[in-house]
């Protein structure tokens, strides 16, 4: 080994110091301190520095207020993952840069590492339960890849990060998320937490379990039987956290036989509820030229009728007790038809269809409509 020294550049904040100090491009005063280097140091999972036959340790004229930078960064994200976090700076700012379109990887990352138990799980040590022999995981490695870009995330700074590391294990595991074109967040995230759970399952060897009927028993002795059966087979912080179980009744319609069982979930694939009604926008005309036109939006039922469109009008333009609405469609400037069925499907009008309604007088709605176009005399 050369005994040689291993320069470290430190940036001071606050202080006085000699003339040794500089001044780097901000203007900050910026030190040279000597110390021992470490032999073939690396760090596991969030745990202690192991050296080859050195500690992990060192002693350094460090002044107060400096940060030291220990050096080891990432090339592919160009961030140090290990910053001294400054007193009272706050942690978990830090984006996620896109890599092509990976808003939907970066999407899931954020929901992840935002929840706090996974946070405080992966900021420990959690070298002990990387199971590395699980045929169903991914050797530990994507487990490694996810609590090292949650490190950097937890880090100081507000500096967005670009995930590459972790897309490499992720598309490695998984090829049809190479690339960096648009995929299924929700597809993603239920990949991720699988692996995750698998990498580090504290089980090592599964046990046979013989599943048992219900047979009549109460459903909180079920159900605490078949969670136990469950984490006798996987045990994980993923189980922890982001694990359940849903009660799921069968009834035989021949003999009338009830099975109750308990299953496992880890997400829930929920529809989103269509909306069953709809806005539409009237040009309400008076019939008599009293008033000027007015546009009034309602909504009304997606599979209602004009009369539920006439109530709803009826209702905003105040309509007086001797009055009535009188239906049309207006295209290219001209009365194309009257509306005056009253259960007429509303399916029938188009969003981008131009409906107005006249305020007509009851006793003259059985009167001859005459329509009058107004145009510019032509020389």
């Amino acid at each position: 080994m050369f005994d040689e020294t291993l320069q470290i550049l430190l940036e001071e904040v606050d202080g006085h110091h000699s003339s040794r100090f500089g001044l780097d491009s901000t203007g900050n005063e910026l030190a040279l301190v000597s110390m021992e280097p470490s032999r073939s140091s690396f760090t596991i999972a969030g745990g202690p520095t192991l050296s080859n036959g050195h500690s992990s340790g060192f002693k350094s004229n460090q002044y107060p207020g400096s940060s030291l930078s220990s050096g080891l960064k990432d090339t592919d994200d160009d961030f140090d993952a290990y910053n001294t976090v400054r007193k009272g700076e706050k942690r978990g700012l830090a984006g996620l840069q896109n890599l092509g379109n990976t808003c939907f990887m970066n999407s899931a990352l954020q929901c992840l590492v935002h929840t706090p138990p996974l946070v405080e799980y992966f900021l420990k040590d959690y070298s002990d339960e990387i199971n590395t022999e699980n045929p169903l995981g991914m050797h530990g490695e994507l487990a490694l890849a996810f609590g090292e870009l949650l490190r950097k995330l937890w880090s100081s700074g507000q500096t967005a990060i670009a995930p590459r590391v972790f897309k490499g294990k992720l598309a490695r595991f998984a090829p049809q998320f190479s690339g960096y074109n648009q995929h299924d967040s929700q597809e993603l995230l239920a990949f991720l937490l699988d692996g995750l759970h698998e990498d580090l399952n504290r089980v090592k060897e599964k046990p046979y379990i013989e599943l048992k009927d219900a047979d009549g028993r109460p459903d909180a002795v079920v159900a605490a039987e078949s969670w136990k059966n469950h984490k006798a087979r996987n045990d994980s912080v993923i189980v922890d956290v982001c694990q359940g179980q849903y009660k799921s009744t069968l009834v035989c319609p021949v003999c009338n036989k009830i099975s109750i069982t308990f299953d496992p979930f880890m997400y829930l694939s929920l529809p989103l509820p269509s909306t069953i009604t709809r806005t539409m926008t009237v040009t309400v005309f008076y019939g008599d030229g009293s008033g000027l036109p007015m546009p009034y939006t309602v909504s009304v039922l997606k599979n209602g009728f004009c009369k539920d469109l006439l109530l709803a009008l009826r209702t905003a333009c105040c309509l007086k007790t001797d009055e009535n609405l009188l239906l049309a469609e207006v295209y290219e400037n001209k009365i194309y038809r009257y509306l005056e069925m009253p259960l007429e499907p509303l399916a029938s009008i188009k969003d981008d269809e131009h409906i107005v309604a006249f305020r007509i007088q009851k006793k003259g709605m059985e009167k001859t409509k005459l329509v009058i176009f107004h145009r510019w005399q032509e020389k």
